[in-house]
């Protein structure tokens, strides 16, 4: 079996599910190679439509009815990354009317933001919107310069000295799925693709923190 598997994603530490699904399918055959394209779902859907790509891994997706998918079974903890000179630096966790306080940098994906808003009680004109961002690791600077700046995103996706991780209250989480184009014909590839991406997911434990 030989071929190249191309899978846009969006940013999170639950995407390793794949890449162990993609390091063992490369053990098994070695002739297979994949192509990964970073960046929101919102910027990945039509590729994903027009067949540009193969699969599209995608957080918090709520039009699952018009694909198939895997739900991956672990969540991804929402909150912000502050300058470690932040006035709440100190504070273990973030709440709504805190988040009203501060400017913030925010992802432009629709979904997320909605989610976000209407879990957490807010209404969107409630918040200082200074930036928004397709992918946070160039956005991670802007809390760095300004100490502010709430950059709200997902924990674990970015990794800097400077800046710490506020998880929000009440909890506030992603979930992940995989996506493809519905079809009765999936090529080889692609069915071996996904069996060796159920194995992965099944032998995994189901966070339920």
């Amino acid at each position: 079996m030989a071929g190249v598997i191309t899978i846009g994603a969006a940013e999170t530490k639950m995407f390793n599910h794949a890449i162990k699904a993609i390091s063992a399918m490369q053990q098994a055959y070695p002739n297979v190679t994949f192509t990964v394209i970073s960046g929101s779902t919102t910027d990945l859907l039509d590729r994903l439509n027009q067949g540009e790509l193969d699969f599209l891994f995608a957080l918090d997706f709520t039009q699952k009815a018009s694909y198939d998918y895997l739900d991956f079974p672990d969540e991804d903890v929402r909150g912000v990354f502050i300058n470690k000179q932040h006035p709440l630096a100190n504070k273990s966790a973030i709440t709504a009317d805190q988040l009203k306080e501060y400017p913030l940098a925010i992802s432009r994906q629709s979904s997320f933001n909605d989610s976000l808003v209407e879990e957490l009680g807010l209404n969107a004109s409630d918040l200082n919107i200074r930036l928004k961002y397709n992918l946070i690791g160039n956005a991670g600077m802007y809390p760095m310069i300004d100490n502010q700046i709430m950059l709200v995103g997902i924990e674990g996706v970015i990794n800097i000295p400077e800046l710490r991780f506020k998880p929000f209250s009440p909890k506030n989480v992603s979930v992940g799925s995989m996506i493809w184009n519905h079809t009765p014909f999936l090529s080889p590839l692609h069915e071996e693709f996904i069996r060796f991406l159920e194995d992965e997911l099944t032998n995994t434990p189901r966070d339920m923190s």
